[in-house]
C-alpha cells in the first residue's frame, strides 16, 4: 500500500513539473510574441517646421513657439540682428496617446491654424508591426486678406486645408526617417492662374549624435507648383538639443512660414546664404504632464 501510494506522489509531482514547464515554456513564448511599441521615433511632434508621426501622451500638454529672422538686399530701415522676423506660438495637447490637437497664431501674417493628428500604426521592436503611421489633417485661417487675392463674397476664402499621411520607421536607436504624402486645398489664391489643389511628399530624418543632441532635416517636393511666380522645395537643417522638459530646436531654412499650405507650396528662395535667402529659426518646447 505504501509503496502504492509513494509511486501515485511521485507520478503526480513529476506530472506537475511537466505542465508547469509547459506553461513556463508557453508563457515566454507568448512574451517574445507581445508588441512591445518602439518609443521616440522622433522627440517632437514636429521634425523641423513639418509634422513627425509622434503625438503626445495622454493629458500632456506641449507650450512651443517658433521664429525665423532673416535679412533683405538693400533693405532702408533700421534693424538690430536681422531685418524681418515672424514667429508662431502653439498649444498642442493629447486627447489619449494616440490623438492629439494642436493650435496655433502666427505673425506678422495674422494666421490662425489647427490640427487632429491621430497615431494609426506603431512600430514594434519585434518588427511585427515595422512602420509607424500618422494621419494628419489641419486647416488655417488667414484673418488678413493678402494684396491682389481672389475675392469672395464670404470669409470662405481665407481658409486652407492640409491632409498627411505620415509613414516613418526608428532603423536603428539613432536613425529615423519619415515620408509624408501631402494634399493641400486652398479655398482662393492669391492669383488666379495658380491651383486651389497641390499635392506634395515631404521627406524628414533624424539622426542622433549624443544622449540630448539631434540632427534633423526636412524637405518638400511639390508635384504642381504655382504658376504665378517660381518656387523652391521648402528646406531645413538643425539641431535639436534636450533640456530636461525643454526641447530647443536651432535650423537654417530657406522659408519664414510655419503652416503647411505656405511653407510647402510658397517658399519663393533657395537654399543659400546670398540675397536674404538664409533664415534663422529658434525653437522651444515645454511638456507639461496634467
Amino acid at each position: 500500500m505504501k509503496s502504492k501510494l509513494l509511486a501515485f506522489i511521485v507520478f503526480v509531482s513529476l506530472s506537475s513539473g511537466v505542465m508547469a514547464q509547459d506553461l513556463l515554456d508557453k508563457l515566454n513564448a507568448e512574451s517574445l510574441l507581445m508588441d512591445d511599441y518602439v518609443s521616440l521615433t522622433f522627440k517632437g511632434t514636429r521634425i523641423s517646421v513639418g509634422h513627425s508621426v509622434e503625438t503626445r501622451k495622454k493629458n500632456t500638454l506641449e507650450i512651443s513657439f517658433m521664429s525665423r529672422y532673416w535679412n533683405i538686399p538693400n533693405y532702408g530701415g533700421n534693424s538690430f540682428i536681422a531685418d524681418k522676423m515672424s514667429a508662431r506660438f502653439g498649444l498642442d495637447y493629447g486627447i489619449s496617446d494616440r490623438l492629439t490637437i494642436g493650435f496655433g497664431t502666427s505673425a506678422p501674417n495674422g494666421v490662425v491654424d489647427t490640427y487632429l493628428k491621430y497615431r494609426l500604426l506603431r512600430q514594434t521592436v519585434n518588427n511585427t508591426t515595422p512602420l509607424s503611421i500618422s494621419l494628419v489633417q489641419t486647416a488655417t485661417y488667414r484673418t488678413r486678406r493678402l494684396n491682389g487675392i481672389t475675392q469672395r463674397a464670404d470669409s470662405g476664402d481665407k481658409f486652407a486645408f492640409a491632409s498627411q499621411v505620415l509613414i516613418a520607421k526608428k532603423f536603428t536607436r539613432n536613425f529615423s526617417a519619415q515620408i509624408a504624402p501631402t494634399f493641400i486645398h486652398r479655398t482662393s489664391s492669391r492669383f488666379p492662374q495658380d491651383d486651389h489643389n497641390h499635392f506634395a511628399v515631404g521627406f524628414g530624418a533624424r539622426y542622433k549624435v549624443s544622449n540630448h543632441v539631434s540632427l534633423v532635416s526636412e524637405y518638400y517636393y511639390v508635384a504642381n507648383e504655382l504658376e504665378s511666380r517660381e518656387t523652391f522645395g521648402a528646406f531645413a537643417l538643425g539641431t535639436n538639443w534636450e533640456v530636461s522638459k525643454l526641447l530647443l530646436q536651432f535650423k537654417m531654412t530657406n522659408n519664414p512660414f510655419f503652416v503647411e499650405d505656405t511653407f510647402i507650396t510658397q517658399t519663393t528662395r533657395n537654399f543659400n546664404f546670398k540675397d536674404g535667402n538664409f533664415f534663422f529659426g529658434f525653437g522651444a518646447v515645454y511638456f507639461l504632464q496634467l
